[in-house]
This record gives C-alpha cells, sequence and structure tokens, in this order.
C-alpha cells in the first residue's frame, strides 16, 4: 500500500518514514505531523530526525535498542517545533524490511501527549500542596481504610492526640472515641450522608483524658460508588469551650448581680417609701387643720422638702429601671389636651412663686385622642417644665404640641418646652441627656439637682421610639423638644369623662361607702384611715391579710386597700384565697393595692395576682379617691 495512502492522510496522529540509519532522514510524512511540527511537508523531507528532538540522544538510544532486540517499546520524547517550542510526544518505532528480509526503512508514529504531561505536572502540583496542607494544618486528620482502621495521618494529629506512630497505625478509630460519643457518631449515619461538619464531641488523648473537638467525617469512595474509608478532621475546641463556659459564667453571674440589685432596690424601695408615706401623710393632714401662718408656712417648707425627696428617690428609681430595661410602656386611650392642661395646672403654683407665666398652646389639628402610656408621658413634660421653671427668674415658659405629619392612623407629634431662662452654653448642649450631667458646678449649687431628669427623659422618649433633643442660646432661654409618633383614635363623640390623663375623670360624690384597709403599719394605717374619713367613708382596718379575709366573711364592704408585705399572711396570698372563694359565691369585691412596693413590673403583678388597681405609696390623695370611685361605680354599673 503506497505510504500517501488516502487513510494515512486522514489520521491524527503524525506518521513519517525514514531511512533506516542513526542519520536517519525523512522520506515521507502526513500532514497531520507536519501540522504537528508546524512545517511544510517539502521542508522536512530530507532532514535528520535527530534535528526535531530537543535531545537527540533520546532517538539514537531507542534506534540502538531496535538493532540489539529487534522491537522498542514506544516512548516519550521533547520534539523541537518551527514556531512554537517543545512539545511532549509518544513515539512508536517499527522497520520496514525489503524483499530479503533487511530493515529498509523506519516508521515512526507520533501522538501528540502535550495536554496529558499538563496533566500529570497538575496533578504532581496538587499532591504536593495537599502534602502540605495535610502536614501542615493546625487540625488533626486521619484516614481510615474500609475496615475503619486508621492508615494515615498528619504530624498535628500526633500532636493533639498525644500519641505515635506505633499508638496510632491500624489502630480502629472508634477507640479514639469514648464509647458514649461513638455511639452518638454512629446515630449520625455518616457513610449514609457522605460528610457531616460541626460535630462537637470528645477525643480520648493517650493518657485516656478527654479533650473537646469539633469533628468532620468526608466518607471516601472508590470509582464504582464504593466505600473504601473516610477522612476525620478533629480541631481542638476547649479554649473556645472554656470562654463560652466562662462567659455563660459571667452571664450568669451578672444576671445574679442584677437580680440581687433589683431585690435591693425593690426593698429599699419599699423601706424608703413606707416612712415617706407617713412623713408627707402627716404633713398634709396636718395643713389641713386650723394653723397659724408661721406654722402654716413652716409646714409647707417641710412638704415641699419631703416633695423633692421623693421626687429623687422616683428619679433614682426610674433610672435603674430603664437600665435594666424594665421600665414598661403603655398603650392606651390617652388625650394631650388634658395632659398638657393637668400638668401647667399643677404646675402653676410652682410658677407663681417666681411671678413667671406658665402658658400652654395644643394646636388644633392635634388629634383628640391618641394611643399612648399618659403616666410616662406626664413625666416627661413634668420634668421639661420644672427644669424651665427652675433656670428661668423672670417671663415665660410654654407648652406647645403640635402636629408634624400624619399618615394612615399615626401622627407625628411635636412637643415643645420653651422657656425665657438663663439658657445654656453651645458647649454644654451635646451632654445634657447624659448620666449626672449639668451645665457647670456653679450651676449646680445655685439651682441643686442630681442630672438624672433628662437622662431619664431621654430614655423613656427613645423607648417609645422618639427623640429628644435641646436648643439654647445662653442668656435668652432654652427650648427643650421631643418627637412621638402616636396611633390616633379620632373620634368624634369622644367622651371627655373617663379618658386617661383626665384628672377629672370619674369624680364626684358616690356616697357613704364601706372600705376594708388591710394595713400592717400603725402609722400608715392611722394616716389613710384619716385621708378615707375626710371624705365622709367608713373604714374598718385588719393588721394581716387573715385577718382581712375573716372580716370578709363577716362583713360585705364596697373596696379593700390591700397592703402586700404583712404579716402572718401577705396581700398576695389574701388576695388569691379571696378570689377562689368567689369562684363559689359569684360575688367579687373590687382589691386595690396599696403598698410602698413601685419598681418595674409590681403594678403587672399585682394586677395579674388578681387585685383590680395599684397604687403606690407615699400615697396621692386624689389618686387613691379616684382609683376608689372608678372600681365602686363600675360595681354599681355592672
Amino acid at each position: 500500500m503506497p505510504f500517501k495512502d488516502q487513510f494515512i492522510e486522514t489520521l491524527k496522529v503524525g506518521i513519517c518514514r525514514t531511512t533506516f540509519s542513526n542519520k536517519a532522514e525523512f522520506m515521507a510524512i502526513n500532514i497531520a505531523l507536519a501540522d504537528l511540527l508546524e512545517y511544510h511537508r517539502a521542508e522536512l523531507i530530507g532532514a535528520l530526525v535527530t534535528d526535531v528532538f530537543v535531545d537527540p540522544k533520546v532517538f539514537k538510544d531507542a534506534l540502538a535498542r531496535l538493532r540489539a532486540e529487534g522491537r522498542v517499546e514506544s516512548f516519550e520524547a521533547l520534539l523541537r517545533r518551527k514556531k512554537s517550542g517543545e512539545i511532549w510526544t509518544n513515539i512508536s518505532i517499527s522497520t520496514e524490511n525489503d524483499a530479503e528480509g533487511r530493515p529498509q526503512y523506519l516508521n515512526l508514529v507520533v501522538e501528540d501527549i502535550s495536554r496529558q504531561k499538563e496533566t500529570e505536572k497538575d496533578l504532581v502540583r496538587s499532591r504536593e500542596l495537599f502534602k502540605v496542607v495535610f502536614d501542615h494544618t493546625a487540625a488533626a486528620i486521619t484516614v481510615t481504610d474500609r475496615e475503619e482502621r486508621i492508615v494515615a495521618w498528619n504530624p498535628f494529629a500526633e500532636k493533639l492526640l498525644e500519641m505515635n506512630r506505633e499508638d496510632l497505625f491500624n489502630k480502629p478509630v472508634c477507640e479514639l472515641y469514648p464509647e458514649r460519643e461513638w455511639r452518638k457518631m454512629r446515630k449520625l449515619n455518616i457513610k449514609k450522608k457522605g460528610v457531616l461538619s460541626g460535630i462537637m464531641t470528645q477525643v480520648m488523648l493517650k493518657d485516656g483524658s478527654l479533650l473537646d473537638v469539633d469533628a468532620s467525617i468526608s466518607i471516601l469512595k472508590d470509582a464504582q460508588g464504593e466505600v473504601i474509608g473516610s477522612i476525620g478532621i478533629l480541631r481542638d475546641i476547649s479554649k473556645q469551650k472554656k470562654m463560652q463556659e466562662m462567659a455563660l459564667q459571667a452571664k450568669m453571674e451578672a444576671e445574679e448581680a442584677n437580680h440581687s440589685k433589683s431585690v435591693f432596690l425593690a426593698k429599699m424601695s419599699h423601706e424608703l417609701r413606707s416612712p415617706m408615706n407617713a412623713v408627707i401623710g402627716m404633713l398634709d393632714l396636718t395643713l389641713d387643720t386650723e394653723l397659724n401662718d408661721e406654722q402654716r408656712d413652716n409646714l409647707k417648707v417641710s412638704r415641699e422638702a419631703a416633695t423633692n425627696l421623693l421626687g429623687l428617690l422616683n428619679d433614682i428609681l426610674d433610672l435603674s429601671k430603664a437600665e435594666a430595661g424594665r421600665i414598661t410602656i403603655e398603650a392606651i386611650e390617652i388625650s394631650l389636651r388634658e395632659v398638657v392642661h393637668s400638668v401647667c395646672r399643677g404646675l402653676q403654683v410652682l410658677a407663681a412663686k417666681k411671678d413667671i407665666e406658665l402658658r400652654y398652646d395644643v394646636a388644633p389639628d392635634v388629634p383628640r385622642l391618641v394611643m399612648g402610656d399618659p403616666v410616662r408621658l406626664r413625666q416627661i413634660i413634668i420634668n421639661l417644665v420644672n427644669n424651665s421653671i427652675k433656670f428661668t427668674h423672670k417671663g415665660f415658659v410654654a407648652v406647645g404640641v403640635k402636629v408634624l405629619s400624619r399618615q394612615d392612623d399615626k401622627a407625628e407629634l411635636f412637643f415643645s418646652v420653651s422657656d425665657t431662662g438663663i439658657g445654656i452654653p453651645k458647649d454644654r448642649i451635646g451632654s445634657l441627656f447624659e448620666l449626672f450631667t449639668q451645665v457647670d458646678e456653679k450651676t449646680s449649687r445655685r439651682y441643686g439637682g442630681t442630672g438624672l431628669g433628662l437622662a431619664i427623659c431621654k430614655k423613656i422618649v427613645e423607648m417609645m421610639d422618639g427623640r429628644i433633643w435641646a436648643e439654647s442660646e445662653e442668656g435668652k432661654g432654652s427650648s427643650f423638644n421631643f418627637i412621638l409618633k402616636l396611633p390616633v383614635r379620632e373620634s368624634q363623640d369622644a367622651k371627655t369623662s373617663g379618658m386617661a390623663g383626665d384628672p377629672a375623670a370619674g369624680g364626684g360624690d358616690i356616697g357613704r361607702i364601706k372600705i376594708l384597709l388591710a394595713e400592717d403599719n400603725l402609722v400608715n394605717q392611722k394616716i389613710a384611715v384619716k385621708i378615707l374619713e375626710k371624705r365622709g367613708w367608713e373604714v374598718v382596718t385588719a393588721l394581716n391579710g387573715q385577718e382581712a379575709i375573716d372580716l370578709l366573711s363577716k362583713t360585705h364592704f364596697d373596696v379593700v386597700l390591700m397592703d402586700d408585705l404583712m404579716p402572718e399572711m401577705s396581700g398576695v396570698e389574701a388576695t388569691a384565697l379571696i378570689r377562689n372563694e368567689e369562684k363559689q359565691t359569684g360575688l367579687h369585691v373590687p382589691i386595690i393595692a396599696m403598698t410602698a412596693n413601685a419598681m418595674a413590673g409590681d403594678r403587672e403583678k399585682y394586677i395579674g395576682c388578681g387585685m383590680d388597681d395599684y397604687v403606690s405609696k407615699p400615697i396621692d390623695r386624689e389618686a387613691l379617691y379616684q382609683a376608689i370611685i372608678n372600681l365602686v361605680r363600675k360595681g354599681k354599673d355592672a
């Protein structure tokens, strides 16, 4: 068959015929080989074969073996191309004999294996990289066989497990784990899932001690999908776990300390409020008697000092509640006009003493009713107005409320308290709302105060999702502003009576009623009796919860005023027994908690245990009257 047969020309591998000699010359080549070497065929005909070998010795050695043994295995050789440099090839050589059987020509088959060589290089690089990673990873790596015995590991495995080659080779991997941990891992069904990571477990070290580790396991499979072993990676997490345990312990200690602080504050609040109730109560009762001018002035000074002391106590408790996140914000219907009106009316006397005009303006488009916390809103406005009055010597203090925007059922409201007082230096405005901050020492000595009020206002406003800030010009006055977004409860026929924030709500005469007062402190009992008898109401007293229950079983009472911390039986325990008895009788006696417990959540606690309302000590007479009137009226309407 002629060399330039069409079949040979179409082959993808290079084929050529050369003379049979050490200086073999190209006699014929196919187009595939010419293209591989980047020559025209005419350029190669007559050229020496060794000229295209990068190392001619490779060809000569192969030819020598062919002559000596009559055959030669295919071999790899680098060939030199005309333009693109060197290329790896695989070459097979065979002889073509003449009629007498003597070798006459050499036939070479040349195959391009450059891609294979690149793949081999990549594989070598990958193996080298894997070895580097395997040997230097700061985690223990173990490889197991089909029988789950360790057959390979990295140096860090010996360090982590504190074992040497003799300890690890052929060791069942299950022996690395305590039995209970191995059972847990078996339940994870790793073989089925193939890969599992983030397994928090323990391994046993050589000395039998346990080490906390994060384990990741991958199943190894052959080409047929059969499991042939696994790779496990173990990371030491003992320090991390220790840190977590320390953090948890610190958290528990902090919570315990916070609880202790809350208990201490609750106890101190109770212990301080009880005598304060006696002081303020007795002063109020004495002021209602016939006194000469000097006596009345002296008592008023004492009453004002007691009120200031109570305000300071409330500020400290509010600050503690705010810092602990225990201030609760209610959402009930309130009339902003009534809140502002009642605050200004209550502070009118204080302003008048300094010959200051106290004015207020609620814009006409402010909604009649909104949802909010009247107690906290009143607290903010009172605090700001008190501040303005304190630092104003002439002129006015003005309270304003207007609508900034209205969207759907919410109104964005702008509250302001402005004055013509001494003003604040620009460099001090930014720190005004920080704890214990005042304008300067001179101001503190002259005007007094603790620097808590504005900080508490800021915390409350922020808890209402609002913001508060101050604007001022020294010597001309200040303006304290805050913005709140409150849900609107607009109603054309909204009743002005009964709305939260209306100090006159529910007022009026309800006739003669009979009240049971459970109070163990004789001074506080005496004060409460006098306050209640001033309204013409009949009062029966009990020294503890058990006495109260006994009296209720014999006599009808319109309302019960219940202290909590009493000997023999507390107010909460007594209330539970009363409510349980009422399940049988179908009756319901209104019970008002009247206690010196005034911490965050106390109101909710007493309401939750079955009481109908809550009044804290020192007793606000009007608040107590209002609570009694509301409950008695509610009972009569039922």
